[in-house]
This record gives C-alpha cells, sequence and structure tokens, in this order.
C-alpha cells in the first residue's frame, strides 16, 4: 500500500516570498487606483475553489496572451493563482485601504 501512500496528496501550502508580495502590493495598488478593490476583492473570495482551473487556464491561454505580458510576469501570475496564501495576502492588501476609509 505504499504506492498509494501520496497519490492523492495535494501540495502543501507555500509562502508568500517578498518579491511576491511586493507584485501583489503592486498590484492590488493598480486595482484600486481604478476604484475596482472591493469588487477585485470579492471576486476573488467567491471564486476561491477555482484558482486551480483559473491558473490553468493562463497556461492555456499563454500564446494569446503573450502579446499583453512576458512570459515570466505569465508564469509567475499562475503559481500565485496556486498558492492559497498568496491569494489571501492580495485580498487583505484589497481590503487595507477600504477599511482605513471606512473610519
Amino acid at each position: 500500500m505504499g504506492i498509494w501512500k501520496n497519490a492523492f496528496k495535494l501540495p502543501g501550502r507555500g509562502v508568500v516570498a517578498e518579491e511576491e508580495k511586493k507584485f501583489l502590493r503592486d498590484l492590488a495598488l493598480k486595482v484600486k487606483k481604478r476604484s475596482m478593490g472591493s469588487v477585485a476583492a470579492l471576486a476573488l473570495e467567491s471564486t476561491r475553489p477555482l484558482h486551480g482551473l483559473g491558473s490553468q487556464a493562463l497556461v492555456f491561454l499563454t500564446p494569446m496572451l503573450s502579446a499583453l505580458f512576458s512570459g515570466a510576469e505569465m508564469e509567475r501570475l499562475v503559481k500565485l493563482l496556486e498558492n492559497p496564501e498568496a491569494v489571501t495576502f492580495f485580498v487583505e492588501e484589497l481590503d487595507a485601504d477600504i477599511t482605513k476609509a471606512d473610519k
């Protein structure tokens, strides 16, 4: 039965590196400048179970999206979507200034 021990094991949660945090902060700032912070946070939270599928869709669409984004940016975005900790950090960044503005 040793062969089946890790057959269906999901990867552990990854830690968000400082470089990724900087990228996510910059992205959150761009989203908030367009007054779309709460909409983006709602969309990310409501589609959390589908992030794995979304990242694979980005891999599939990479040839078409290469006109808009570099390959490194696409790879970074795919890895961030697959990491639940990174998505949580991004949502917190989107909500950070929104909650300060409400007070």
